[in-house]
């Protein structure tokens, strides 16, 4: 079941090749890791803020995929950005980027949370348990082994999803993305049990 749903993590490779231009320019300008995680959290509060006002202007959900496009690759950047110029205080600027993350996460539903058209509840559950899922993928490495990216539903792919749900929420309606946010909270669940059969196979191996 696992390798029918789209891993979008699958392609990080591929996507960090057509960053590698705009990675030279940071570089280049000597703009810092934290600067360009920094602007993944903007780019997440006006997705937050696009999906709250599109009760009011539908036309904004047209918008959500564009800004979860350039949080997922501001994200890309910064790790890439601090691996070339191999920034001081790794450490701490990884705590920073793992943080910054969960804060954009916040951001992004808890704008759609507020909506008219959203279920409260349900928009509420998803993010606790995506926090939950992120936090196994952190503290795996705590625990000796790697940071746990692969999952079904990791940062990425929630981003896609929800841009394909604010596009068919405007073609169609805007009820639909609650359909879309069961989808993704019963993905993020099977993330959970993934991660931690995950986790214990690579642990176990040391």
């Amino acid at each position: 079941m696992f390798r029918l749903v789209m891993q979008i993590y699958k392609v990080k490779a591929q996507f960090q090749r057509v960053l590698n231009p705009i990675k030279n320019i940071f570089i280049k300008l000597k703009v810092s890791p934290t600067a360009i995680n920094v602007w993944a959290v903007v780019f997440s509060i006006l997705m937050g803020l696009a999906f709250f006002y599109s009760s009011q202007y539908r036309l904004l959900l047209i918008a959500v995929p564009f800004l979860a496009f350039l949080r997922i690759a501001y994200n890309a950047l910064d790790g890439m950005v601090a691996r070339e110029t191999k920034a001081k205080n790794q450490k701490w600027g990884e705590v920073l980027n793992e943080s910054l993350d969960r804060l954009s996460d916040i951001c992004v539903f808890v704008g759609l949370a507020f909506t008219s058209y959203m279920n409260f509840q349900l928009v509420a559950v998803c993010l606790i348990v995506t926090l939950f899922s992120s936090y196994l993928g952190i503290v795996s490495k705590a625990a000796g082994g790697k940071r746990m990216y692969s999952a079904l539903m990791g940062k990425a792919d929630r981003m896609f999803y929800l841009s394909v749900a604010a596009v068919a929420a405007y073609i169609w309606g805007t009820y639909l993305i609650n359909y879309f946010v069961v989808f993704i909270l019963a993905l993020i669940c099977l993330t959970v049990v993934q991660r931690y059969y995950l986790i214990k196979k690579e642990l176990y191996k040391k």
